[in-house]
């Protein structure tokens, strides 16, 4: 195993000679695997290692009892130790996470101040390829593009990988080899994550149909990863040819689909100076513009918008005015509360675990449940803009909120100020009114988000 692990950390160039490595040390089997692995591969590199844990603040004495086991593990093999407590739960709660992000995002932080501290080069972290495969089902079953189904990558900017070369099998048959104990985390062990579900439900059969299917499935990821390659360079390619300063030209149709979107992205990307809040939804509506005539409009994130013109799509700035009903959006931040004194309001939002048998629906006018894994992009309290639409049944018909409104008889003078939460142009729910069809939760739904709205003249 240990050649298995040299020959992947080799391939992948991830520690160079003489260099520093820190290693996350949670105190499971995966951690403990890679810190002795590490231990073992240093005298090949001539590198050192120092192990970091984070105490959580989840599981009281267990976790402290992690923590100790770190630190004996560590003094057993002359290995430097650095340990950091925080309190997940109450981190999470305020920056409107599940518990599984916020302990990931602390996570991360004290790694990267342990690196800092100790001039680390690299972050060593403990995937494998159980993980990997894990990661490619979450994403598949939620919707993903491709840069999603590469599942977990060898090797990130400092974050390396060195145990994706093998399943989580392997590892504990090399514990058990050399007589090393570790810890066993038990909120690893329940269902009610989706993650732990797929880990304990969907994998073991999906291994009972094929017992090697952990390793083609991370086999996939890696074709994926190399597919993914191809296309952001023929991407290139295409902007090259298709774009003419602040315009995407019909030319781009000349492409595959494919090409076609991920130039688009990369444009739109480049034109905002950021594509964190670009979505597939804002790439297919620009595309569609081709097929729109002259003059016809979209909006997009970041105080952009996109313009068909005799040339193809020009991407500009949105005037004053559009600028003006931007700047009068509230951001949502899913789990938070705030009152917004533009509207009169107080919002309160919550997360809760699913399955939906484990929670009764509200039946309140002004508080609604929503599909938390649906919603891709940021959440806006508003009043309405030109363009924006419901989806109102499965089959996913649309219909034009301005015809809605009018199908509900709401007064002309009222329609401007009746409030709503959207993603996009998309209406997720018109406050007092109905929710959109896509966002319902239902028996599938793993995360629902509760919004509350109180207050305003709006309930008069």
């Amino acid at each position: 195993m240990i050649r298995k692990v040299l020959s992947f950390v080799s391939q992948h160039h991830m520690i160079e000679r003489g260099s520093h490595i820190l290693v996350g040390v949670s105190g499971g089997a995966d951690s403990v695997c890679l810190l002795l692995i590490l231990k073992e591969l240093t005298p090949y590199y001539d590198a050192s290692l120092t192990a970091v844990h984070v105490e959580h603040g989840i599981r009281g004495e267990e976790s402290q009892k992690d923590a100790r086991f770190v630190q004996q593990l560590c003094e057993k093999h002359k290995i430097p130790c650095r340990v950091y407590s925080c309190d997940a739960p109450a981190y999470a709660k305020a920056h409107g996470m599940t518990l599984e992000e916020g302990a990931r995002e602390l996570r991360y932080g004290f790694f990267a101040q342990a690196a800092r501290e100790t001039k680390a080069d690299r972050i060593a972290v403990a995937h494998n390829q159980n993980d990997c495969a894990e990661t490619l089902l979450f994403h598949l079953a939620r919707g993903s593009g491709l840069r999603g189904m590469c599942g977990i990558v060898p090797v990130r900017e400092t974050i390396i990988r060195p145990l994706l070369s093998v399943s989580r099998g392997e590892i504990e048959s090399y514990l058990e080899k050399i007589g090393q104990s570790y810890r066993i985390d038990a909120t690893n062990l329940e269902t009610e994550y989706s993650r732990n579900k797929i880990r304990h439900q969907v994998l073991p059969q999906l291994l009972e149909i094929n017992s090697g299917a952990v390793a083609h499935l991370y086999q996939s990821t890696e074709l994926i990863s190399e597919a993914l390659l191809l296309v952001e360079q023929q991407a290139k390619e295409a902007q090259k040819k298709c774009i003419s300063k602040d315009v995407l030209t019909d030319s781009i149709k000349e492409y595959p689909p494919l090409i076609q979107k991920t130039a688009t992205l990369h444009f739109l990307g480049a034109q905002a100076g950021s594509r964190k809040d670009i979505a597939g939804i804002h790439v297919r509506q620009v595309l569609s513009l081709f097929e729109k005539q002259t003059g016809k409009r979209i909006g997009l994130p970041y105080g952009l918008q996109a313009c068909r013109v005799y040339e193809g799509i020009k991407i500009e700035r949105k005037n004053e005015k559009e600028q003006e009903q931007e700047a009068a959006c509230v951001k949502l931040e899913p789990g938070t509360d705030f009152s917004s004194e533009r509207y009169g309001v107080v919002v309160s939002s919550r997360l809760l675990e699913g399955p939906l048998e484990f929670h009764e629906i509200p039946k309140k006018k002004y508080t609604k449940w929503f599909d938390y894994d649906k919603i891709k992009n940021t959440l806006l309290l508003r009043n309405r803009y030109p363009g924006d639409y419901f989806v109102m049944d499965a089959s996913g018909r649309r219909q034009k909120l301005k015809k809605y409104l009018i199908n509900e008889k709401v007064p002309k003078e009222r329609r401007d100020s009746v409030l709503l939460l959207a993603e996009g142009s998309h209406i997720i729910w018109a406050i007092g009114y109905r929710i959109s069809e896509v966002y319902k939760v239902t028996e599938d739904t793993q995360r629902i988000l509760e919004v509350q709205v109180n207050g305003g003249s709006i309930y008069e």
